[in-house]
Order: C-alpha cells, then sequence, then structure tokens
C-alpha cells in the first residue's frame, strides 16, 4: 500500500483510535467476568463507591467480581471484536474489504482509489486528494471520537518511521536496532564487510553449547532483528533466516554469526530501506532451492520479488 500510494503520489495520514477495544461491546448472549483483589478493588471503590457493598473477603484477601460490557485488553476475543466494529464502520460507509488482505479496505472517490491499511488501531489512510483523506478521518472520528492523527511527509507507524519522497519511500529502524545492540549486552566494536562471512550455513557438532542466559539473549535479540529486517533492513535476511533456526540449540558458533550481525548494523545503522516501482502491474519473482545442503540433510529454499 506504501508503494502504491508513492506511485501514485497520494496523500498519506497515519492515525489511531485512543482506547479502541472499548468502543466494541460483549455480545449479547456471552457473559464474561473480570476478578479483582487486593488493591486494584480499593482502587474501583474509591471511584465507584457503590461497589462498596459487593465486596468479598477470599483467602484473606479482598475480592470484586464485575461483569465485563466492553472489549477489555487483555481478552483474548477484544481484538476480533473491535476488528469486527471498525470493519463494520468502513462496510457501512462503501468500503470494500480487499480478498487478499482482510486488514485493508478501499474505496473509489471522485474517480481515485482511497486505501485504509490496520493493524489493530494503528491505521494509515491514502487518497490523492487530501480533502477525500479528511471527510474519511471525519467519518471515523464521528463514530469514535477525537482520532490521534499524522500528517505530512513522515510517518512513525509500527516502528518503522517512514518518509515519503517522490515516488518512492525510506524505511528507517535506527531506535529497533539500538536496542537490539543495547540487548545483546556485550561490546561490539571493529568493521565487517557484509552481516554474515561464507561458513554461516556450517555447523559443528563439538561446538559448546550456550548457557541459559546467554541462550535468552540469543532469541530474543534474533527475535528484534527477524521484525527489523522484514522492514528495514532486507541485507540481513540470509543471516536472520539462519539464525531463527537455532534459537532452541544456540551454541558458541552462534553467538558469533549473531556478533557479526550486530557489528554489521552498528557500522550501518543510518542504512534506511529504498522502495518504489516504475510499474504497479509487472512484478518480478525469483525462487531456488539447494537440495541436502544442512548437516541433516535438509535442504534451504530462497526467494526475491522485485517490482
Amino acid at each position: 500500500t506504501a508503494v502504491i500510494a508513492a506511485h501514485e503520489k497520494r496523500h498519506v495520514i497515519a492515525f489511531d483510535v485512543p482506547g479502541a477495544y472499548l468502543h466494541a461491546y460483549i455480545p449479547d448472549g456471552k457473559f464474561r467476568i473480570l476478578m479483582l483483589e487486593g488493591k486494584y478493588v480499593e482502587i474501583m471503590c474509591s471511584i465507584n463507591p457503590e461497589y462498596e457493598q459487593f465486596v468479598q473477603i477470599e483467602r484473606g484477601v479482598k475480592v470484586l467480581y464485575l461483569r465485563i460490557l466492553k472489549a477489555l485488553y487483555g481478552m483474548i476475543e477484544s481484538a476480533l471484536l473491535w476488528y469486527q466494529l471498525f470493519t463494520s464502520v468502513l462496510l457501512e460507509s462503501g468500503f470494500e474489504l480487499n480478498p487478499y488482505d482482510p486488514c485493508v479496505a478501499n474505496k473509489m472517490i471522485d474517480g481515485h482509489q482511497c486505501t485504509i491499511a490496520w493493524y489493530v488501531d494503528d491505521n494509515k489512510i491514502s487518497h490523492k486528494n487530501p480533502e477525500v483523506v479528511t471527510n474519511v478521518l471525519k467519518m471515523i472520528e464521528k463514530r469514535f471520537g477525537e482520532l490521534k492523527i499524522t500528517r505530512g511527509k513522515v510517518h512513525d507507524y509500527l516502528g518503522m518511521k517512514i518518509t515519503i519522497k517522490d515516488k518512492h519511500f525510506e524505511i528507517s529502524m535506527k531506535k529497533q536496532i539500538e536496542e537490539a545492540i543495547e540487548a545483546f549486552g556485550e561490546q561490539v566494536s571493529g568493521l565487517v564487510t557484509s552481516p554474515c562471512a561464507r561458513h554461516l550455513l556450517e555447523m559443528r557438532e563439538t561446538t559448546e553449547q550456550l548457557d541459559e542466559a546467554r541462550k535468552e539473549t540469543f532469541h530474543t535479540v534474533t527475535a528484534k532483528l527477524l521484525y527489523i529486517e522484514k522492514r528495514a533492513r532486507p541485507d540481513i535476511e540470509t543471516a536472520i533466516s539462519f539464525l531463527t533456526t537455532r534459537v532452541d540449540k544456540s551454541d558458541e558458533d552462534d553467538w558469533k554469526k549473531l556478533k557479526r550481525v550486530i557489528q554489521y548494523l552498528k557500522q550501518t545503522i543510518g542504512d534506511v530501506r529504498i522502495i518504489g516501482c516504475e510499474d504497479l502491474k509487472s512484478m518480478y519473482t525469483w525462487v531456488d532451492a539447494a537440495y541436502g545442503v544442512w548437516l541433516n540433510m535438509r535442504s534451504q529454499t530462497g526467494g526475491c520479488m522485485s517490482m
């Protein structure tokens, strides 16, 4: 959706709905209970003194049972209830859900497509005419109240700093990379020419396993880098795709390979991902596979797509 918006020079706005879940009600016929204990009972009763009569003592602790009427944060079904409510508002206003991604909705307005893409309550809307975007936002605000809106060429969306240029855009996740470097917890210095060495896919059965603390750190940092790689830094994808297969059996060699990725990111932390296209209707795809190349005789697949 960002590529399309950049290519068509659309006006882009990011917004979120404050307290989104609480707009959705628990359906009739469903009974949900919230149990408050200890100090939370006192807080609730200080706000609602009439609840004092319902407080009970269980195992020497104050307890208050409340029936939940709205989609409360923390409930498994709350995300679905919010999604159903939000999409119903969009559908009523003439939007159609994308059949391939039900978190994208489109509507033709004034001869041009208006697109809304969202992740829970974080939204991105685009159209060639800024007045159209404003009118759609007013429609949403009418139903859900004042929105938190970001206008302009730079947006902080789902941890990504998105900068819109002429027919392309840039994605940066410098802050998240800094967090990953800090989480690694080991001093990293020196220069490397790439995020992985030629022996990345090689494994030795004799290498010592990591202790539990470093194994947990390895898992945490690899997961952080996976999130970053998929959005802003595809140049580390080969290394991360391997390291994710090692999180439950990481050894000293794996630690060194992760350290090299951290070294590479530290020295290239200012790099951004640049995405754009000349033609929205032409996509090129390359795929390949190497048979039985792993120590356990598993194969390796890979692919790349370009517009």
